[in-house]
């Protein structure tokens, strides 16, 4: 079966929450995937009013994801970018302190300890026992949200996406999807320019044959040129920022890995989320959730041509 399971762990991991300004629920769920390689960040209280939520979607195995998990948050509320109210800049600060992370001794050592508590393994994978093998060989995408009473600010490297559902003016009042982040894959024109600027090609869609992102945090081993910023290696994890005004009209907004993605596009997800939350009146969020994955999750690897089969993560918050 290659990277997949012979039956699909169906098992979802959930959590709730809200504050006075919005809810969440967020869900995770394994699927066909051999491993589990995504995680999520769930804060409600950062000070002064600023919520976090985001979805990082591993490679190479769950280290990096991990990582961040552990330690994106608390290192963002540090930065002077972040305390100063310039979240533009603190969410591009963010990821690359991340990555510089990364290549401390510190940060070799929690990937390794990450990897020896996960179930995958050197053989299985393909990767070596070293904590440089594994700074340079794990990734993840990233994609996060900030929100302050009156906006949302996205911060996005790699194909992990936001969507931010408004209702629309029409009669019936439908959600409308208004995507907040865009795919960073290596054949877009910008990322492909940037790779072979730095000395890289894009074959099959993928960079240098292997990767089929652009962007992600870690991925050492493709932005190891001491010649060029981080921001303009073959891969970056500079985030691309995009900002929208909180609503009082029902809005929510998604937060999802590609596993979602590949099977529905944004405006149905839009459709389906809100569905549920409207007018079926789900007493948690992350109900709402699991029923999208169990809708979406494929039946069988061989007929469904990899859809559905990724593993699985989602966040949504709804503003109140």
């Amino acid at each position: 079966m290659g990277p997949y399971l012979t039956v699909p762990k169906r098992e979802k991991a959930s959590e709730d929450g809200e504050n006075a300004k919005l809810k969440y629920g967020a869900t995770g769920m394994q699927g066909w995937r051999n491993t589990m390689e995504d995680s999520h960040i769930a804060e409600l209280d950062l000070g002064n009013g600023i919520s976090f939520f985001g979805v990082y979607d591993g490679h190479g195995g769950n280290e990096v994801a991990d990582f961040v998990r552990d330690h994106l948050a608390n290192e963002l509320k540090q930065l002077a970018s972040f305390k100063s109210g310039d979240y533009d800049q603190a969410l591009k600060d963010i990821y690359l302190r991340i990555d510089e992370m990364l290549k401390t001794t510190y940060g070799k050592q929690k990937l390794m300890s990450y990897k020896k508590q996960s179930d995958s393994s050197a053989s299985l994978f393909g990767r070596g026992n070293s904590s440089e093998d594994v700074a340079f060989a794990a990734g993840c995408t990233a994609c996060s949200a900030i929100i302050t009473p009156t906006e949302i600010i996205v911060g996005n490297s790699g194909d992990s996406r936001a969507v931010l559902a408004r209702k629309s003016s029409t009669p019936g009042g439908k959600f409308t999807a208004v995507e907040m982040s865009v795919d960073h894959k290596p054949e877009l024109p910008e990322e492909k320019q940037r790779i072979e600027r730095a000395g890289g090609f894009v074959e099959d869609n993928r960079v240098k044959g292997v990767l089929n992102l652009s962007r992600s945090l870690g991925d050492l081993e493709y932005k190891s040129d001491s010649s060029i910023p981080l921001k303009d290696q073959m891969i970056t994890a500079m985030p691309e920022i995009k900002r929208e005004t909180v609503g009082k009209d029902g809005a929510f907004l998604i937060i999802a890995c590609d596993g979602i993605w590949d099977c529905l596009t944004s405006q149905e997800a839009v459709d389906y989320v809100g569905d549920l939350l409207t007018n079926k009146k789900r007493e948690k969020i992350s109900q709402t959730i699991e029923d999208m994955f169990d809708k979406i999750i494929a039946q069988d690897v061989a007929s469904s041509g990899g859809i559905g089969c990724d593993n699985m993560t989602c966040v949504v918050i709804q503003f109140k």
